[in-house]
């Protein structure tokens, strides 16, 4: 990927909105049929390799081995504290080994089943997103710049308003208007022609394009090469 005339970073964006309306639609979306190969080349969010399985319901035993987040502590503060009250009534220090054999045992399989449950998590968000973000390059073909003189003098910062032709990784370009606010410094250096990574949701693509600031370079060059291929 040549990084020439690579638009610049803007300043810190806000997407909780564009993060709250993926989440909604998480919920209902299939899995992506790409998921299990082409999620991280095609989109930058898919996991290589992911298990098409991911995206099914929980199964009874997913169920089970989630429940034990909340009965390891519970079983353990029982037996801690029946052990300390035996400690109490006998004063024999082998109740408070007891005691840290099993706050030690409890905590290792309390880490050991979340990281269960956050790999399953991770699994299944990687085998729907792709179905639900998409992403793609921008190229800016109009620019409209605002005035950095304010009621205040110069401003820090100016609003780029950007009509950008948008090259997805799958699916047809099209046209989308955002509106981006830059350092003013960096506002400098944009100009027709400039491009760089954005992501959208793909049920109103020219709606929702955004400036993706979140991915590491090796997934924007994944997105540049899978755009130029689409």
């Amino acid at each position: 990927m040549d990084s020439h005339d690579t638009w610049p970073a803007p300043v810190t964006v806000d997407d909780h909105g564009f993060d709250a309306a993926a989440m909604r639609q998480l919920g209902r979306a299939p899995a992506s049929d790409d998921a299990a190969g082409t999620g991280s080349a095609g989109t930058g969010t898919g996991a290589p390799g992911a298990d098409p399985d991911l995206s099914a319901k929980p199964t009874l035993r997913e169920k089970l081995t989630a429940s034990l987040l909340l009965v390891i502590p519970l079983v353990s503060a029982l037996v801690v504290v029946l052990s300390a009250i035996r400690y109490t009534d006998t004063r024999n220090g082998l109740w408070l080994g007891v005691v840290a054999v099993v706050l030690a045992l409890a905590a290792l399989s309390w880490v050991a089943v979340l990281r269960g449950a956050f790999a399953r998590a991770r699994g299944h968000l990687a085998a729907r997103l792709p179905g639900v973000i998409g992403h793609g390059v921008g190229i800016v073909r109009e620019l409209d710049m605002e005035s950095p003189f304010d009621e205040n003098g110069v401003s820090d910062t100016v609003t780029a308003h950007l009509t950008l032709r948008v090259n997805p990784t799958q699916g047809p370009a099209f046209t989308a208007v955002l509106d981006a606010v830059y350092a003013l410094a960096d506002a400098e250096k944009l100009t027709v022609g400039s491009h760089g990574p954005v992501r959208y949701l793909r049920s109103d693509p020219e709606n929702t394009v955004g400036i993706e600031t979140r991915l590491p370079e090796p997934t924007v060059q994944q997105i540049y090469r899978a755009a130029a291929m689409n």
